[in-house]
Parts: C-alpha cells; structure tokens; sequence
C-alpha cells in the first residue's frame, strides 16, 4: 500500500475509514473534493477512537507546522478549518475502521 495519513501525512498508514465522498473547501472559487475512504496512522485512529476531535485537528496542524514551519503564524486559523473539515469527516463516515496492520 502506498499512501499517507489523510488527517497528518504520516507515511505510516494502519488504518482505513470508510466514508462518503463531500465538499471539503471552497477558496477563491476553487472546490476540493474529499473522495472515499480516510487513511490514518495509528496516533490518529487513537484520537478518531478516543472521540478527540480537538486533540486530532491540533495532531494534524502541528505535524503541517513541522514541515511548514512559516506557517506557525496562522495556526489558529488553521486549526479552526481542520476541525471543520474533521467534523464533515466523522459526519460522512459510513462504517467502522478497517485495520492495514498483521
């Protein structure tokens, strides 16, 4: 399997979550489209699992911040569009979690 985490972009993927396809943004007249299933690592299928939905968006930025250090400036605005585009996720989750690992 050659994926990353669609909620950190850890490259360490463990787990599948089914959903429904949505609108996950509109800016400056261009939308994007969450297709399908979520990957997740194993931290945030811990968080997902946990109901931790702040401790996940805070997960998700601060490993953005990592690799995107520049944007340590805008992490609060960021961190309230993660929990939005989290909330249209467990919204549109269609089933329970589908382990990758042995």
């Amino acid at each position: 399997m050659s994926c990353i985490c669609d909620f950190c972009s850890d490259p360490n993927v463990g787990w599948r979550y089914p959903a429904r396809s949505f609108l996950a943004y509109i800016i400056e007249g261009i939308a994007g489209q969450s297709v399908g299933d979520w990957a997740a690592c194993v931290a945030c299928h811990d968080l997902i699992e946990k109901d931790d939905r702040s401790g996940l968006a805070a997960h998700s930025i601060d490993s953005l911040i990592d690799v995107h250090p520049e944007m340590r400036s805008v992490r609060d605005d960021l961190l309230r569009e993660m929990a939005v585009l989290h909330r249209t996720f467990f919204e549109s989750r269609t089933g329970a979690p589908v382990s990758y690992l042995g």
